[in-house]
C-alpha cells in the first residue's frame, strides 16, 4: 500500500470536483494532514490570475482540500502495465 505522506513533493492526478467539475486535475502534493491535503494547482493559479487580471504573483497559491472533497488520487508504480485488450486477454 502506498502511504500518501511519502508522495509529498510529487505531482499527482486527482479528481477534485471543487477544482474541476468535469475532469481530473494535476496537482503538486505539498503536505498531508489528518483532515486533508495541501496542494498547488497550476490550473487554479491560472484561473485566479485571469480573474484578477494579472500575469504574475509574488507568491504561489496553495489550497487545502479536505479528504471528503477528493474522489480519487492517482499515482503510479514503477511496474510495466499492459493493455489486456490489445493482447487478447480481455474483450472490449
Amino acid at each position: 500500500m502506498i502511504k500518501l505522506r511519502r508522495l509529498v513533493g510529487a505531482s499527482l492526478v486527482a479528481r477534485i470536483p471543487s477544482l474541476n467539475e468535469d475532469d481530473f486535475v494535476m496537482v503538486k502534493l505539498l503536505k498531508v494532514e489528518n483532515a486533508g491535503i495541501w496542494i498547488e494547482s497550476q490550473d487554479f493559479t491560472e484561473r485566479m490570475m485571469r480573474q484578477f487580471s494579472t500575469s504574475t504573483s509574488p507568491t504561489t497559491m496553495v489550497l487545502f482540500i479536505p479528504f471528503s472533497r477528493i474522489e480519487y488520487i492517482l499515482t503510479s508504480l514503477p511496474v510495466m502495465s499492459l493493455s489486456e485488450t490489445s493482447f487478447g486477454l480481455r474483450e472490449e
